[in-house]
């Protein structure tokens, strides 16, 4: 049973409503820079990933029992009683996927997936309750046999490719014995980045509000941006950069670390940096003076919503990116002109894309 994972010709790799199992938001540059030591965990992509609900997977027959395990004896265990998803047909189920769910919006690479599972013959008087033969835990085109008839870790790891799709689950072959199986407490991680085959290129212009900004995921990122050579400009983007891209692009670059009260302004505290961090607000000067074009290649774009996100607060001022061009903003604080403060601006501004300001 191979399982072919479609190529496509275009990747846009939009990652949007993840529904979180202990994370709320992926953090894409660790995924990108993932390893077996530092693995990157992803299970919160997975629909129902415990197996607490009936929810997420599909079986293989329309008649197979649909449901989750509750309080099944059969499958003893006072750790994960209520948990379980379970499938059971009159006659074992061969050479097909039994359990399964395809996870989507994976970035390319190599994941380990653990997992409890759990096989057993019941609809026959002679062998009942055993582990037959033939019932395996699968990721992709690799799979682990169930040897146990109580629940048992399972460990396996598979390959990812530009598909970004991963169909996790469990499987019997052409001499699966069992009628009764079922998987729980999945966890999916990323022990390395492979990179993309082809990448979507995205276009980030502080003149305009891109659209297509408003997705996220991995690009090449093509970002034209007005700067100064001489003066400190207020800087914040939703990608990071590495210490060689911003030693390409930059002369100087100081990440803002507090905010101080001075009469009617703010004094910034600021220290030196050799990155630039997703949705961070930075005082920089650039290598070339005015308009430019910075170029990257496969940059994790964090999303680029409705909303501003806030950045930074320091007592009762809040430090917010302005990732759309040219937004009017009333009572906003912006930098001085010499660039160690933030002053409140008179009137209604507006706030040029790809820097920050701030609120109270």
């Amino acid at each position: 049973m191979k399982r072919t994972q479609k190529p496509i010709f275009l990747i846009l790799c939009f990652f949007c409503a993840m529904q979180a199992e202990g994370q709320s938001s992926i953090d894409y540059d660790a995924w990108k820079n993932a390893s077996e030591v530092n693995p990157y965990n992803v299970t919160n992509l997975l629909v129902n990933a415990t197996g607490t609900g009936n929810t997420g997977w599909s079986r293989n027959n329309a008649d197979a029992a649909a449901g989750y395990n509750k309080h099944n004896t059969e499958f003893a265990s006072s750790v994960y009683d209520d948990t379980g998803i379970e499938s059971w047909y009159w006659s074992p189920v061969k050479s097909a996927d039994l359990i399964w769910q395809d996870v989507q919006g994976l970035l390319p690479g190599t994941y380990r997936v653990r997992a409890y599972a759990v096989a057993q013959i019941y609809n026959n008087n002679s062998r009942k309750g055993q582990c037959g033969k033939g019932a395996y835990l699968f990721a992709g085109n690799e799979k682990v046999a169930i040897t146990s008839n109580k629940w048992q870790e399972l460990t396996l790891t598979a390959t990812v490719d530009d598909s970004q799709t991963l169909r996790i689950g469990i499987c019997g072959d052409e001499g699966n014995e069992n009628d009764w199986v079922s998987i729980a407490q999945v966890k999916l991680e990323c022990l390395g980045f492979a990179g993309f085959v082809n990448v979507a290129k995205i276009v980030l212009d502080d003149r305009y509000d891109v659209s297509v900004a408003r997705e996220s995921g991995i690009f090449d990122v093509v970002f034209h941006v007005t700067l100064s050579a001489h003066h400190t400009n207020a800087f914040c983007v939703p990608f990071s950069m590495n210490a060689d891209e911003v030693g390409k692009y930059f002369s100087e670059v100081r990440e803002v670390i507090g905010a101080s009260p001075n009469n009617e302004a703010y004094t910034l505290a600021t220290q030196v940096s050799t990155v630039i961090k997703a949705g961070t607000p930075y005082m920089v000067k650039a290598k070339v003076d005015g308009h430019q074009t910075i170029n990257l290649s496969e940059v994790a774009v964090t999303p680029l919503n409705s909303s501003q996100p806030t950045l930074k607060t320091f007592g009762t001022l809040k430090l917010v990116g302005s990732y759309r061009s040219h937004e009017n903003i009333s009572g906003a604080y912006v930098l001085s002109e010499d660039g160690k403060s933030l002053v409140k601006a008179s009137d209604v501004i507006k706030v040029r894309g790809y820097k920050f300001y701030g609120q109270k």
